[in-house]
């Protein structure tokens, strides 16, 4: 029953991911065999779901112990057959705890199944990723170990990287990078036992930076959002006005973050003059309304009043059931925001605490209107209510999205048709920027060439 009751959790925790978050992969699936799976660790709980959503294959956590015991936390992580791990903060002097964690590890390895863990230890928000710790590689080796090096183990990096990670309907990219064999370290690990752990651990940290961003200072997430934006919309990458998801633009932004990490230690007051130029740009933006996509260069009549005619049909449609899925649902929608003041979580939680909130509180709160569905109108207002609650809910959802493009849409078109002069500037303040960049990219990829010993031109 209690097993029953944590895969039914899980499956709801998976579906109220997909409808907090927009996910996305970037990269295949997790490949079969045995493999460790080595993620940063950004978002707390929210992390391993989002691994779990796009693995493709089942995957076992490793977790803080203390989320064991709460709740509605504990029948997820139980439901994942997650393995607790005892931090010392958490649990002063029980650290010795864990060499039970690293055996079932261990055992779940030799069975060939794949086993989670965030090497950095613990859930942060800054701009790179945190010291590995070991623990990743002790599992690997003692499971290699125990298979007398036969069991053909790898380590798989996934790098989660989000947008709004806080907030309801941001955006996440799982990258799922190369695999590569512990295998490759037998001979060291039987000369330097020690020594070989180090180095797995600076192979692990190095197969994470491949697929994750690391910046500078954690301001500068910002601008290399900002630029890639304009530079996507400056070479015509995208539509007019498209809002691009997070796993199409994360190549993007990886290259963009390695070229500004660059030019921060090669030509510091190139950086700074760069970034100005940005955020200028990006502040005179906001004047005419635009933040989450890039101005059109120019708005054509004939492509104005299709857009505004189809929107508005659509928009005009789905309003009756948009109004009523609002007022249905709208206790599960208030509640997270209600959980939050009464918590106060560090902000890696705040995702976490959102999710968890609402999994409580939609099925509470669909019970409450079925139960008054059938003491109002019997059966058939029942099976009535069952059905139209969980649709007119999605439609609100796609709804309010929409009406929030439709309306930045239309505050942007009228205020770059009455300041039609800033609208040009910023036009050409574009293209000087893109072309800037392609000159940093050049630099860097020539310094890049003559490091490795490549020609450079």
């Amino acid at each position: 029953m209690i097993a029953a009751f944590s895969r039914f959790v899980l499956r709801a925790a998976s579906w109220s991911l997909d409808h907090f978050y927009e996910v996305g992969r970037v990269g295949r699936p997790l490949p079969e065999g045995p493999l460790l799976v080595a993620a940063n660790h950004p978002n707390s709980l929210m992390d391993g779901l989002v691994v779990l959503k796009v693995a493709g294959r089942r995957v076992r956590p490793l977790a803080r112990a203390p989320l064991f015991e709460q709740p509605l936390i504990g029948h997820v992580l139980r439901g994942l057959a997650a393995l607790p791990v005892f931090r010392p903060q958490d649990y002063p002097g029980e650290t010795w705890r864990n060499e039970t964690t690293f055996d079932a590890a261990v055992q779940a390895l030799l069975r060939h199944e794949a086993v989670l863990i965030f090497p950095e230890g613990l859930s942060h928000s800054e701009a790179r990723l945190a010291r590995i710790k070991t623990g990743a590689a002790r599992i690997a080796f003692e499971a290699e170990e125990a298979a007398d090096w036969r069991l053909g183990l790898r380590v798989v990096p996934v790098g989660l990287t989000y947008h709004r990670k806080h907030a309801f309907r941001g955006r996440v990219a799982a990258a799922v990078g190369r695999t590569f064999e512990v295998a490759g370290w037998r001979e060291m690990r039987q000369r330097d036992a020690w020594g070989a752990v180090e180095s797995l651990s600076t192979a692990v940290r190095e197969a994470l930076e491949e697929v994750t961003l690391n910046l500078p200072k954690r301001e500068d997430r910002q601008l290399i959002e900002a630029a890639d934006a304009l530079y996507a919309a400056e070479k015509r990458l995208t539509g007019p006005r498209t809002r691009e998801g997070l796993a199409p633009r994360l190549p993007r932004l990886q290259r963009f973050a390695q070229a500004l990490a660059w030019l921060y230690v090669a030509d510091h007051d190139g950086y700074e003059r760069l970034s100005q130029a940005v955020r200028t740009y990006r502040q005179q933006l906001v004047l005419l309304g635009v933040r989450e996509a890039e101005l059109p260069k120019r708005f054509p009549l004939s492509s104005v009043l299709r857009y505004a005619l189809v929107q508005s049909v659509v928009l005009l449609v789905g309003l009756p059931l948009a109004v009523i899925g609002t007022v249905a649902w709208y206790l599960p929608y208030l509640a997270p925001r209600l959980s939050l003041k009464l918590y106060r979580p560090a902000y890696e939680v705040v995702a976490t605490v959102k999710l968890a909130t609402s999994l409580l509180v939609f099925p509470i709160t669909y019970a409450l209107w079925l139960a008054a569905a059938w003491l109002l109108t019997g059966l058939v207002g029942l099976v009535a209510m069952a059905v139209v609650l969980p649709v007119t809910g999605l439609v609100a959802l796609r709804w309010r999205d929409r009406w929030r493009i439709v309306r930045e849409d239309t505050r942007v078109f009228w205020r770059a048709v009455r300041r039609r002069a800033l609208r040009e500037e910023l036009v050409r303040r574009r293209q000087a920027l893109v072309a800037e960049f392609d000159l940093v990219a050049r630099r860097w990829q020539q310094e890049q060439g003559v490091r490795r010993g490549l020609p450079t031109r």
